[in-house]
């Protein structure tokens, strides 16, 4: 007979183990496997699996950045796909991947990325969410009127 639910918000809505398991449902892994071979894990590998495998085995008639810039594609669209790591990170690993994979310099990569403006108001827009964050700006707002405006 199922207990009544409990009003502690604590207590978990799903049981957290089977009253009653049966071993040929369950197949018994080691903890430090079990903790190795999870799902996010296994799509993380995907991603560098792929592109090793577009290495070896693909063919093209064009040069060798062809074949890589092909590896480094199926790599990102692996890691975009399952979202085994964030989108942040997925969308920065071009950075790494081209000069890894030998398809184009760091320096002209990250050009790609950002030019000297697009870094001066990046640059602008964190110092601003710095100064909200810390209430820099209402500190400069009551020092300014108390320097204008005397005490009564």
């Amino acid at each position: 007979m199922d207990s009544p639910p409990s009003n502690d918000p604590k207590t978990p809505l799903l049981p957290l183990d089977d009253p009653n398991p049966t071993q040929s449902s369950q197949i018994k892994f080691p903890s430090s496997l079990k903790s190795i071979l999870t799902s996010k894990n296994l799509s993380i590998l995907l991603g560098s699996l792929l592109s090793t495998v577009i290495c070896l085995c693909v063919n093209l008639d064009g040069t060798v950045a062809s074949r890589n810039m092909l590896a480094v594609l199926a790599w990102v669209f692996a890691r975009w796909l399952t979202e085994a790591v964030p989108m942040p990170v997925t969308s920065m690993s071009p950075l790494f991947l081209f000069p890894l994979f030998r398809i184009a310099s760091a320096d002209d990569v990250a050009h790609s990325y950002m030019n000297d403006v697009i870094a001066l108001v990046l640059g602008s827009f964190i110092l601003a969410l710095a100064v909200e964050h810390y209430n820099i700006h209402k500190r400069l707002a009551l020092n300014g009127q108390s320097c204008i405006v005397p005490e009564s």
